[in-house]
This record gives structure tokens, sequence and C-alpha cells, in this order.
């Protein structure tokens, strides 16, 4: 508890810095590599203080804090753009310079199963006293682990709720001290760390407990493996009768299979558990479920690299791709593995050094990735180059906006160093990266890239021989984007490869005609309306599932749309007006 209390002390006295913009801020790298650390070392700290000798203890949360922090540096490294940057972009980039300071939701997404891995594994070996530990020991320090956190996220919650439900019962005597106390960053931020140590601590002085609480949980699971492998099993011979095209037409095969693969993995170890023996063999339905799904990830892992290489042969890396290979590098591993296992299919020992070789294959990925030596971001740049260099793209199709938006430094750096080049030939494209290093935001970029909207080529008018108003492609809807109201644009006024039905209509009791915009894709059809100054605005929009668009444009072309009178209140606070915003509704369904 006094490790959890420290460790909130630090984390508020960072978050004051942070919040007050203090001088610690004006050194991102070290505000970045202190946050990280303290965030991550003292939980690690307490789950292996009497699990691991003084001596190897310092020494691992020295390397790991050493490790945490230099991540942390080189994900801030990266994001750091401003240099190549021209006004009016670089000013918004200077004015969010406070977003510089959190990780990446990358980083994040990827240090704690890398850091969960790493300390269970330490564990295991401290315990055996090797650097290769016992499979029984790693499966043991995984699942420990895992139930400790799971249980102190809990008992955190419970805890803040029962403050919050005695801050209400006091304020029912007027009496608002424990409210105000539990609003104060100096309270939450301290007590929250100490209530997960504590908890850390808890469920570290029983671990028979954790071990009961294991074999249950994982019994109960494991009669999920037949039901799984008789989907599977179902779906791939769909297949044969389908083909691949169906597949292929979805667009997201690969996560989907990499998906599938990934539960399969899970329910199998969920039964394997730390090895079978024939003292307490699962029922008979489980052990040939067992042995069927670890036949299902070979086909599913060689479907999922097809479809990856056909993406990737046609348009070229992305780091979505990378993150894709990785994980279908590791899910063959597994699908090699567990076809193996099947040779003792007594009792598949084979399944125990494949579960700890993928392990470290997996906890390699995760540095290579977080480091220079496989970003995501640098390979896919270096991939569009090197597709344009070798005449496998033209400068047309040269993705500017991958580049500036999603390339990080390597892909801004790049697009300056091109825009510096005096060859006619890249003209053209110079333009577009001076643009690219200009905009605030993506969807302005769009906007530029997408003459053909201006003209309102993908907008379907009805009636036939209407009008598309400039005024809507004109106008700059970025703004919405960045408020997060991304949801509420019909794509199709910003990106012309995204096609719309218009219809000219007169809603009861409008002074002119309105524009309703229907999509088959994004969000929901949008109620659009010139306002007093003459701006085109969205108005509204109606949340409805997919079956209840046909029937709304077939009631259009049969005129025989109706409308409900709706009766909106505005307040008059003296010379402030509050309107009444509608109550947000679930969408409609029109197939029941």
């Amino acid at each position: 508890m006094a490790i959890g209390l420290a460790q909130g002390l630090v984390l508020y006295v960072l978050f004051r810095h942070w919040t007050d913009k203090d001088w610690l801020t004006d050194y991102p790298m070290l505000f970045r590599g202190l946050s990280l650390t303290a965030l991550f070392i003292p939980p690690l700290g307490i789950s292996a203080l009497s699990h691991m000798r003084p001596r190897q203890l310092v020494s691992w949360l020295l390397l790991l804090a050493a490790l945490i922090a230099g991540l942390g540096i080189y994900d801030l490294w990266r994001a750091d753009i401003g240099i190549w940057l021209m006004d009016p972009a670089l000013s918004a980039w200077q004015k969010q310079a406070e977003n510089r300071l959190k990780p990446s939701a990358l980083l994040i997404l990827l240090l704690v199963p890398g850091l969960f891995m790493a300390q269970a594994m330490a564990l295991a070996g401290e315990q055996d006293r090797r650097w290769i530990a016992s499979y029984r020991s790693y499966f043991a320090w995984a699942w420990k682990l895992a139930l400790q956190l799971s249980f102190a996220a809990l008992f955190n919650a419970v805890m803040w709720l029962i403050l919050l439900t005695g801050a209400q019962l006091f304020e029912l005597l007027k009496m608002d001290f424990l409210a105000t106390l539990i609003r104060k960053h100096w309270f939450t931020i301290p007590v929250s760390a100490m209530a997960f140590a504590a908890a850390l601590h808890l469920t570290d002085v029983k671990p028979a407990i954790i071990v009961s609480l294991r074999k249950l949980l994982l019994t109960m699971l494991s009669w999920l493996l037949p039901l799984a492998a008789l989907i599977v099993t179902g779906f791939l011979a769909g297949l044969c009768v389908t083909g691949l095209e169906p597949l292929w037409e979805t667009r997201n095969a690969t996560a989907v299979l990499l998906g599938t693969t990934a539960l399969l993995v899970i329910l199998i170890n969920m039964v394997y558990q730390d090895g079978l023996s024939a003292e307490a063999a699962p029922p008979r339905v489980i052990s040939w479920s067992l042995r069927l799904s670890c036949v299902l990830p070979s086909p599913l892992v060689v479907l999922a690299a097809y479809a990856l290489g056909l993406r990737v042969n046609q348009y070229g890396w992305t780091p979505e791709r990378i993150y894709a290979t990785l994980c279908i590098a590791v899910a063959a591993i597994y699908a090699v593995g567990y076809l193996a296992a099947l040779r003792r299919a007594a009792h598949m020992g084979t399944m125990a050094p494949v579960n700890v070789g993928t392990s470290f294959a997996i906890l390699t990925a995760l540095v290579l990735i977080l480091t220079p030596i496989a970003d995501p971001a640098r390979l896919a740049v270096a991939d569009q180059l090197s597709r344009l260099a070798s005449g496998q793209i033209t400068v047309q199709q040269l993705d500017v906006k991958f580049m500036r938006y999603e390339g990080e430094r390597y892909g801004v750096r790049a697009l300056a160093e091109i825009a510096k080049d005096q060859d006619p030939q890249l003209a053209s494209l110079n333009e577009r990266i001076q643009r690219a290093l200009k905009s605030e935001h993506v969807w302005d970029l769009v906007r530029s890239d997408k003459p053909g909207s201006k003209s309102g080529a993908n907008m379907r008018m009805h009636p036939e021989g209407a009008t598309w108003p400039a005024g809507i492609t004109d106008k700059t809807w970025s703004g919405m984007m960045a408020m997060g109201r991304h949801t509420v644009v019909p794509p199709c006024v910003y990106d012309d490869l995204i096609q719309c039905d218009v219809y000219v209509i007169t809603p009861p009791g409008a002074r002119s005609a309105q524009l309703l915009l229907i999509s088959k894709l994004g969000p929901p059809p949008a109620l659009l309306a010139e306002d007093a100054k003459g701006e085109w605005q969205i108005v509204g929009t109606f949340p409805m599932s997919q079956s209840c668009i046909s029937r709304l444009q077939q009631a259009l072309e049969a005129n025989t749309l109706q409308w409900k009178a709706v009766t909106l209140y505005d307040l008059n606070l003296g010379k402030i007006l509050i309107p009444m915003r509608p109550t947000p509704t679930a969408p409609a369904r029109c197939d029941q």
C-alpha cells in the first residue's frame, strides 16, 4: 500500500504539471518517460515483491523502466512533425502541444499485453531458477496475474461506487464534503493507486483461492470449444460450396479469419490448460473437439495469408497490413505446432513448447513494432517510395494523405524532401504535397484532393434535372469532423468516391426547399437546409437501419412521405436563447 500511495502521489504531481503547463511539460520526452514509468513500474514491482530475490527484482524493474521510458520517448519522437509543417497546419499542431505529452493508443495497446507476458515469464523463470521455466510455471503465473489484475480492477470499481453512493447519501443531508473530496485530483489519484496496490496484495496472500477460481473458470469455458469447432468447420465446408469470391467481397476477410484463429487458440488452451493427463482426461466430446480444433487454424491462416497477399500485391503495404502480417506469422506458428501435436494424440505434449516459443515470438514482435526496427509507419512509407521509384505507381497514385496523417515523421519528412525536388514531372505531386503540409485536418486534404465532388458528380439528384448546390461542397466541414461529429456529416459531401441519393423536398413549415441525403454507407440520412445567412447546415439526421432505407426511398419516389409535426421549445433568458435539443433515440428498424 505504501508503494501504491507513493505511485499515486507521483502521478498526481505529474498530472498537475500537465494541467498547469509547468516547466516539466517543456521537456516532453522527460515527461513522457516519467509518466509511463510511474504508471507501470509500481504494479509490476508489487506483483513480484515477494516472489523475486531482491537483487533480481531491482535488476528486472530497472530493465523494464529503461525499456518503457525508451519506448515512450521513441513514440513521442516519431510523432514530432512540426519541423516540416507549414502554416496553418504548423500553428494547429503547436496549439495541440499538450496532446504530444500523451502516449499514443498504439503504444498503450501493445505495451500492456507485452508487460503482462514479460512479467509472467520472468516470475516463472525466477520460481524455477531457470532462464526458460517449465510450462506449468508459465501457465500458473499467467493465469494468476490475469485474475489478480481483474480482481484489482473490480475492487477499485466497487470502492468508487461506495464512495459515490456515500457522497449521494450525505448530499441528502445537505452535506457535500464527501462529494467535494472525491472531485479533488489530489485525493482520487493517490487513493485509486493505493486501492489497486492493496487489491494486488490481497489476491497474492491466498494463492489457493486463485487456483480454485482458475480451475472453475477454465472448466466452464472449455465447454465452448465444441460449439466453436462446429461453427468453424461449417464455415470451411460452406467455402467449398460458395467459393472464395464472397469472402473477398467483405474486404475484411483477413481480420475475421485471424480473429477466429485467436479465438480457437484461446479455447484450445482452456482445454489443454497446463497439460493433459490420463488421470483427469476431459470428456470425450471435448477431447475430440480439441483434436479437430488443432486442425482448423491451418486453413484459416492459409486463407488469411492469401487474402492479405492479394491486397499487398495490388495496393502495397500499409501499417494495418504489416500488423496483419505479424499476426499471421504468430498464427502460423500456432497452426503448425498444433498440427504437429496431433502426432501424440494421447497427451499432445508438443503444445507446451509451441505455446512457450510463440510467447517469445510475440514479445519479440511487440518490441520490433514499437522501435524503429520494424515501425509499421516507417516500413509502409518506404514501400510507397519504392513503388513510386520503380514505376509500380504513378505520381498521381502516391498516397499523400496516408503519408501526411498516418506515416508519422517518416511520411511527413519524405513529403518535404520530395517537395524540394525541381523535377517538372513532379510538379503536380509537389502541389498536392504543399496542400498536405498546410492542411490542418485530414478532411481538408480530402476535400482539396476531390475536385469532382464540387460539381456534385457523385450525387444522384431526385427529381432528375435538379441542381446540386455548390455551397454545400464549398463549405468546410472539417470543423465538425474535429469536434467528433463525423458520424453526422454525410461522406459524399467531401468524397466523390461515395455516392448519395439527394431528394429535393419541402417539409411542412419550411420556407424553402431542403435536401435529404441518403447514403448506403456511413451516417444515417441527413436533412440539409440553408440558414439565415444562406449557408448550408445539417438540420438533423434520421437514425434507421438499412431495412428502413429502401422504404424511405420508395416513399420519396411515390411522393407519399409524411411528416409528423413536432413542437420544440426554446428558453429565453434575457437576450440568451437556449434551444431545446431533441432526445436521441435508437435507430428505427423496419424488418419487424
